[in-house]
């Protein structure tokens, strides 16, 4: 079987692909009176070349120039060939790897590869494989009765050679050769590719986007018992905002959130008051990302979006202390595209999880006069995202739960609340307790990327109602942030009392 083939010409950049059943003879290039030069060779899958001679390139012309540069490439392949001729390099990609067993057996004319160069620059190993220190693999041997010529000086290798297994797994090793002209790879040390860690980040940001609904519940509370109407109530709101999370790189989002539901608002004639709703809550983002591998840097980009629901409930006594609390439940889904390379390409991932979170709050509004007010408070956020598995190339990625408690203390004064027009403006600080968001990758465990931390918060807000007795309440809240969190956000949102 020839690759390419001349009389009088030559036979030069031909590739001979072998992944089946063959035992004949093989060349790459195949020239009469020319050279064969530049030709390729691989052995892939399931090919059978047991009694095959494969040879890079082949002339009936003699010169030291004639016969060049040709390369056999084993790639995820393993077995025996009968024989191999006049290849200038061997290569090996995507190694399956088998301790203690053996990548390529030749069985006779071992001489013939005296000169051949066995090119371990790099070793690419098959991704979704387990790999130990100290466990050692043959590249290339020959049989009892036939040596290989290959030496020490065949192999170029840097003294700590490296390694890449899929996207997830990288580490150094060394290439020995012993006295019958054995390759043998030894594993020296197992991490984790640095491009990982930013799937842990992603994770991070995307249970700190979940968290931001709960401000969005919380901002509906007090919405409803603002405008000074009783009844059941409809209310929608909007809320965007732009982020970034100070995990180990920078995790920027842009996002809208809305919740709609339907509530009441009581009180009662000791003076004081019950405000109530049930909600559907809905929140989409989407993100960039910026990694490299093997040294190539590259931009993913990635999108989340979460569905859910809940109730939420506020009693103030006739004295302006108030007491309030909200449970949610939903789904979160992730998808990256283009998130992490490996030798063979890029992949993306999706993932889906669970979402649970709950909160308490305490607070006392004051009456400053008779048009303005100071609400001094504490809040407490808990929020829990399940863990998922995934794949990722032939990888597999195991996220751990996320769970996110959030103490936020702060003020708010409200002035103009006679008019149709009030303002409120006010500042808080907070700080998440948690937020650690933990991965492992191939059972390997990457560095943790946390949430934890301190923010400071600043807002400033508008509420509309056209006259007294109007069944329509507005509301726009505008806020800034510093500190683990930084950005700014808007709410917008509508409240109809019948």
């Amino acid at each position: 079987m020839y690759g390419g083939y001349s009389e009088d010409g030559n036979a030069t950049n031909n590739k001979v692909i072998i992944e089946d059943d063959y035992q004949g003879t093989v060349y790459a290039g195949y020239s009469e009176g020319g050279a064969a030069t530049g030709n390729t060779m691989t052995l892939t899958g399931d090919a059978n070349v047991t009694g095959a001679d494969l040879y890079g390139g082949y002339s009936g012309k003699t010169g030291a120039e004639v016969v060049k540069d040709n390369t056999l490439t084993v790639n995820d392949w393993t077995g025996r060939v009968n024989s191999l001729n006049n290849f200038a390099a061997i290569e090996f990609e995507n190694i399956a790897w088998k301790p203690d067993a053996t990548v390529l057996t030749v069985a006779e004319k071992g001489d013939a590869l005296k000169d051949t160069v066995i090119n371990l620059k790099s070793i690419n190993l098959a991704g979704g494989q387990t790999f130990n220190t100290g466990e050692k693999m043959t590249l290339i041997t020959g049989t009892e009765t036939n040596k290989l010529a290959i030496t020490k000086d065949n192999v170029t290798a840097p003294e700590d050679l490296s390694y890449l297994a899929g996207v997830a797994v990288k580490g150094t090793g060394e290439a020995t050769v012993d006295e019958n002209g054995t390759v043998t790879y030894t594993i020296n040390t197992v991490e984790l590719t640095p491009q990982t860690d930013m799937l842990a980040e992603t994770r991070a940001a995307s249970a700190a986007f979940v968290n931001q609904g709960t401000d969005l519940i919380n901002d509906s509370l007090d919405v409803l018992g603002r405008d000074g109407t009783y009844g059941v109530k409809t209310f929608a709101a909007v809320h965007g905002n732009r982020s970034k999370y100070d995990v180990a790189d920078d995790i920027k989002i842009n996002g809208w959130s809305t919740i709609v539901g339907v509530g009441n608002a009581d009180k009662f004639d000791n003076g004081s008051e019950l405000s109530w709703g049930v909600f559907y809550e809905n929140g989409s983002g989407n993100y960039r990302t910026y990694n490299s591998f093997n040294n190539e840097f590259f931009r993913g980009d990635g999108s989340m979006v979460y569905n859910g629901g809940g109730i939420a409930a506020r009693y103030e006594n006739k004295n302006g202390v108030y007491t309030e609390g909200s449970l949610r439940a939903g789904m979160l889904k992730n998808e990256l595209d283009n998130a992490m390379h490996d030798v063979n390409g890029s992949y993306g991932y999706e993932t889906e999880s669970t979402y649970y979170g709950a909160h308490i709050g305490v607070g006392k509004i004051i009456s400053l006069s008779d048009s303005s007010d100071l609400d001094i408070y504490g809040k407490f956020f808990h929020t829990y995202t399940e863990g998922d598995s995934f794949t990722v190339g032939s990888d597999k990625f195991d996220f751990d739960s996320v769970t996110s408690d959030r103490l936020r203390v702060g003020a708010r004064i409200t002035s103009n609340k006679e008019n149709k027009f009030s303002t409120y403006y006010g500042l808080a600080y907070e700080y998440e307790f948690n937020g650690d968001a933990d991965m492992t990758a191939q059972g390997l465990r990457a560095d943790t990327q946390s949430l934890q931390g301190s923010s400071v918060m600043a807002e400033v807000g508008f509420n509309y109602q056209p006259t007294p007795d109007s069944p329509w309440s507005f509301d726009l809240n505008m806020r800034g942030y510093t500190g683990e969190r930084q950005g700014g956000s808007f709410n917008v949102q509508a409240t109809y009392t019948f």
